[in-house]
């Protein structure tokens, strides 16, 4: 798992994919949200625009991904995200190829507060808990995720 901010891109910039995909989300703002998926490199680097409302976290659960890192960044709104290792969790629903996703549940996790201009990346090993709400309540989120194809 990564948390930090997108004006500390450059220290990713060695990673491969990472750095490319941090660039381009740098540039994106919420008044010019993307209508649709944008292709960076083909089914290796995408970007899926995502609008939600965040929600009580028992409403919530865990994903995690086999093939492709997430890397969510925050355009508007705030977002809490839970993150636990993928040996703490019990999975709930089988592995998905076809979406790369399985579903999880666990008691417990690391929760990321993220406001606009946070990112978070989240591997393999990282489960995350998604549209969390922070104290003050649901409230709506505009944010792109990256999908960074490892291997």
């Amino acid at each position: 798992m990564i948390l930090d901010k997108i004006e500390h891109r450059a220290s990713y910039a060695a990673l491969p994919g990472l750095g490319e995909l941090l660039d381009w989300l740098a540039a994106q703002s919420a008044a010019q949200f993307p209508a649709a998926r944008t292709e960076l490199r083909g089914e290796a680097l995408y970007v899926n625009p995502v609008q939600l409302t965040t929600k009580a976290e028992e409403d919530c659960f865990f994903e995690a991904h086999r093939l492709y890192a997430d890397v969510h960044y925050i355009l508007e709104g705030c977002e809490v995200i839970v993150v636990e290792d993928i040996a703490a969790v019990r999975q709930i629903s089988a592995y998905e190829e076809g979406r790369d996703a399985g579903f999880y549940t666990a008691p417990g996790g690391t929760r990321c507060t993220l406001h606009p201009g946070d990112f978070l990346v989240c591997f393999p090993q990282d489960a995350h808990k998604v549209a969390v709400a922070p104290a003050a309540g649901p409230a709506p989120v505009k944010k792109l995720v990256g999908k960074l194809r490892l291997g």
